[in-house]
């Protein structure tokens, strides 16, 4: 058996101003809705920088000292492994400024909690908001938090 297989990676960024935190009201037709920010980790690139700077291009600020708090994964339509590094960050700088990806929104986490989110994003939220819980694992028999 093979230890090796494809694997997508990506991040996600819940950037927190004291008692807000910033969401992404997505327009992507695949997967709309309230979500953080976040995208595709570039060959090469690290999983922090990544974080960086998919951060800084979806709303315009520059996080620093992002830590990791937990991961999430599943197949995808190919049945390839995909991976999600889930990232909170409480320093930045810079001003907010929205990108071709949606509308940004600071809100408390109990205002995000009553969206209609994007797919499964209600799932994911315990691994930010939950110091005990650090992964995500989804593979179509499960849906569980770990």
């Amino acid at each position: 058996m093979s230890r090796t297989e494809n694997v997508t990676l990506t991040n996600m960024c819940m950037v927190k101003n004291k008692d807000q935190v910033l969401v992404l009201d997505r327009n992507d037709p695949v997967w709309p809705g309230p979500t953080f920010p976040g995208g595709h980790v570039e060959a090469h690139e690290s999983f922090h920088d990544s974080v960086v700077r998919e951060v800084k291009e979806e709303t315009g600020l520059t996080i620093s000292h992002p830590q990791l708090v937990g991961v999430k994964q599943f197949y995808d339509h190919n049945d390839e492994r995909y991976l999600v590094f889930f990232y909170i960050a409480e320093q930045f700088s810079g001003t907010v400024k929205e990108s071709d990806e949606g509308k940004l929104i600071w809100m408390s986490a109990k205002e995000l909690k009553k969206q209609k989110l994007a797919y499964n994003f209600d799932h994911d939220l315990p691994v930010f908001f939950e110091q005990t819980i650090s992964e995500h694992m989804l593979d179509g028999k499960r849906d569980e938090l770990f």
